[in-house]
């Protein structure tokens, strides 16, 4: 999707202070030595609820860090898109206006999506299409990896799971980051990657047994081959960002940073450098081993980062890309405008 004078009008992230060591959990026998040395990871990072760090108190954090670094007051925005992979802490319950009523955003319809790790991306170019590049909307994204629901050490394989939020205001008036271009794939057939063999009727609220990803990729793998799973993941995502940067009229060569997911040093080479034809230089793979992979967080999670590093110059472009169970694609090219309100 091509976007004229839509941009990233403002950003917030939250990231917890505390850092859980890799080496501390190999030693304590909950991270396995042959998954760190698959993922390079170093730390990630992990939430209190006690103060106050649960998945929802993280996105209203970063919520209301976009709209303050915006500039706009809460009631200029019309749409809030949240994004969540895991849990937001009880059922029965709109978690996304609970972010509306805690940032005072009057008159806004909030729209909770479960398009996993894709989710920012794919808020992104929602609320662009919901108001044709004209009215605002608020884009967050957050989880916790809690015990005893999901161990981030060991549920899955090829990453570490770090707590964390971002969030963004979405709209016409010029920001950090104008928006060229957004692309959503997606392959259904691969559903069953993360669904295995469980029951729909959520057995895993009925044991004190964390979610296994392990054990659900392989009940996938008894009726279809890794390999197909690793070729449609590389035709899907080569298509979503060729189509991201065609709309943006921009050259493979012209990204100045990627913003990947941040998984593991080995899933990050298979499932994302080979595809999109990118080095762990041209990426922010050092962030990713020291927080974790956050979720749909990361791609803004990277982005507002690498802003506040000041290492970008107007003009420079970036792709982000997210990857959601199920499966989902998502690309945009931004681009860094130099404008920063106040």
């Amino acid at each position: 999707m091509r976007w004229g004078d839509l941009y990233i009008e403002g950003f917030g992230s939250y990231l917890p202070d505390r850092r859980e060591q890799a080496s501390d959990m190999v030693t304590e026998g909950r991270f396995d030595p042959v998954e760190q040395q698959k993922t390079g990871q170093t730390s990630v990072a992990v939430s209190d609820p006690d103060i106050g760090e649960s998945a929802p108190e993280m996105a209203v954090f970063a919520g209301r860090a976009a709209l303050a670094d915006s500039g706009i007051s809460s009631n200029e925005i019309d749409l809030l898109v949240h994004a969540v992979v895991l849990h937001n802490g009880l059922e029965a319950w709109n978690c996304g206006a609970y972010i509306q009523n805690e940032l005072g955003i009057d008159d806004c319809l909030p729209i909770e999506i479960r398009t996993a790790c894709a989710g920012a991306i794919v808020g992104i170019e929602l609320i662009g299409r919901w108001f044709d590049g004209h009215g605002k909307g608020l884009v967050t994204a957050s989880d916790a990896w809690r015990l005893p629901l999901f161990d981030r050490w060991n549920s899955d394989s090829g990453l570490a799971y770090g707590d964390g939020a971002a969030a963004a205001v979405i709209g016409p008036d010029p920001g950090p980051f104008r928006i060229l271009s957004t692309s959503v794939v997606t392959d259904a057939h691969l559903e069953q990657m993360h669904r295995g063999h469980e029951r729909t009727s959520m057995p895993v609220y009925g044991t004190a047994d964390p979610i296994d990803l392990r054990a659900r990729v392989g009940g996938f793998t008894e009726t279809h081959s890794i390999d197909e799973f690793w070729s449609r993941n590389a035709a899907a995502l080569s298509r979503c960002a060729e189509t991201a940067l065609g709309d943006a009229a921009t050259h493979h060569g012209d990204i100045a940073t990627w913003i990947v997911p941040n998984f593991g040093n080995v899933l990050l080479r298979k499932q994302c450098f080979e595809p999109l034809k990118i080095r762990a230089e041209q990426t922010l793979v050092e962030l990713g081993r020291t927080i974790g992979h956050t979720g749909a967080a990361d791609p803004l999670l990277g982005l507002d980062l690498l802003r506040r590093s000041k290492a970008l110059h107007p003009g420079d472009r970036i792709m982000l890309t997210g990857i959601g169970v199920g499966f989902t694609w998502g690309c945009a090219v931004v681009e860094y405008t130099g404008y920063e309100k106040g």
